[in-house]
């Protein structure tokens, strides 16, 4: 029987191998804990680094095949680097390096593609001596093709960008719960506001108990479920124009 360090469980050598094999290959790397009692909670950094420096001299090293302990080694160094505030993940290929310099325009080194530090998006020649916001207004008022997305080029740029935790960046699909979990680095958080979902919530006042974020009013949250009809009173209501009638040429 092997004996985990973090608690007092035993498990067979072979489910052990079994086990961290599975969560390094297909998992993240916060899954590889105790298969029986599921500890322990290595979201405090702190704690992840020491707890995976005792597991790797003590048990995995000696159980796991070498290109799977490699990957795990791969995969902890991933976890390092991204929280270094100069990491880009590349917007093009999701390939993640360090970037050293002061430019806007950054060209990936695994797809060679150019994308913008900052706003990390793909890059074009508009946006050179032009602030992110600056480039963006650019691009609404000139650029026909941005125009003829109409409503979707202005959720593509005012959605969320990345995880606000780690800046890896995501497609969102339509509908779907709007409390994420990024797959890279576990952060929760809600994709219409970025504030974090807590199990344990830091805000003192605060008497809500299990999961639950604190949206802000003009969070998608609120009115992501409301029927169109309820939708267009609140804006009458409050005086917003807006077309009742769809663009010439589109079907209803």
């Amino acid at each position: 029987m092997q004996s985990l360090t973090s608690c007092q469980c035993s498990v067979c050598c072979g489910c052990f191998q079994q086990h961290f094999t599975v969560a390094i290959r297909d998992k993240h790397i916060r899954d590889m804990v105790c298969p029986v009692c599921w500890e322990p909670d290595i979201n405090d950094p702190e704690h992840l680094n020491s707890y995976f420096s005792t597991l790797d001299i003590q048990q995995l090293r000696e159980c796991l095949e070498p290109e799977v302990y490699e990957l795990f080694h791969k995969k902890l160094t991933e976890q390092a680097l991204i929280k270094d505030p100069k990491f880009l993940w590349c917007c093009h290929c999701s390939y993640g390096f360090i970037y050293d310099g002061d430019q806007l325009k950054v060209i990936c080194f695994q797809c060679r593609n150019s994308f913008c530090a900052q706003c990390k998006r793909p890059w074009e020649p508009q946006h050179a001596g032009l602030s992110c916001e600056q480039y963006q207004s650019w691009k609404r008022e000139n650029d026909p093709e941005y125009q003829k997305q109409g409503l979707a080029g202005y959720l593509r740029d005012n959605g969320i960008p990345a995880c606000p935790n780690c800046r890896f960046q995501y497609a969102l699909s339509k509908g779907g719960c709007m409390h994420f979990c990024c797959s890279q680095c576990r952060y929760q958080f809600c994709s219409g506001c970025n504030n974090p979902f807590h199990t344990t919530c830091t805000v003192d006042e605060c008497s809500v108990s299990g999961l639950h974020a604190h949206h802000p009013r003009d969070c998608l949250f609120y009115l992501r479920d409301w029927e169109p009809s309820r939708l267009q009173a609140l804006l009458q209501n409050n005086g917003v124009d807006f077309n009742t009638e769809p663009p010439p040429g589109t079907q209803t």
